[in-house]
């Protein structure tokens, strides 16, 4: 059983390492509290089969194509969902270039956090003792401060613009 499961492993791996590859960069574009703002946007995908792709681009992605289109489901901070399709692709052989457009659509609603600042004092709160943060283990007398995070509303959109490079 043992060989069997190595085989399978084996397997598994090697039909991932000869799959394609395909390098993103491009311009982003997305709305934010009503305003239009611009960005770089960086991605790196692998061809599982001739129609799924798993990649990176600002977080987890995979895709579904058809033809041209491709069915894009994100994971990052906010699920994503949306479309792309390639205008141009080169046929050239080795390496390729395409240029395709993107749009994603948040798919949840994420609350706001604000920011906190440093807080002095902090060892006498936390059962520690009577020696204060020493006694923790860390010798610290305060907490550091925590930088807040922007709400993010459910349906907030990104346009990217990539051109891509693959074989």
């Amino acid at each position: 059983m043992k060989l069997v499961t190595k085989i399978a492993t084996i397997a598994t791996l090697a039909s991932f390492m000869f799959a394609g590859m395909n390098i993103t960069w491009g311009n982003t574009y997305n709305n934010d509290d009503d305003n239009l703002n611009a960005g770089t946007s960086f991605g790196v995908h692998f061809d599982v089969n001739d129609n799924t792709t798993v990649g990176w681009e600002d977080g987890l992605m995979v895709g579904l194509t058809a033809g041209d289109a491709t069915f894009r489901l994100g994971y990052n901070d906010v699920p994503t969902l949306g479309m792309s399709y390639t205008w141009w692709e080169g046929t050239g052989s080795g390496w390729g270039t395409t240029l395709s457009t993107a749009i994603d659509f948040g798919m949840v609603g994420v609350a706001g956090v604000d920011a906190v600042e440093g807080v002095e004092g902090v060892a006498d709160s936390m059962n520690c003792g009577d020696d204060g943060m020493s006694a923790c283990g860390d010798g610290v007398d305060a907490v550091e401060a925590v930088e807040g995070v922007d709400a993010i509303d459910a349906g907030e959109f990104t346009i990217r613009i990539n051109l891509g490079f693959g074989f």
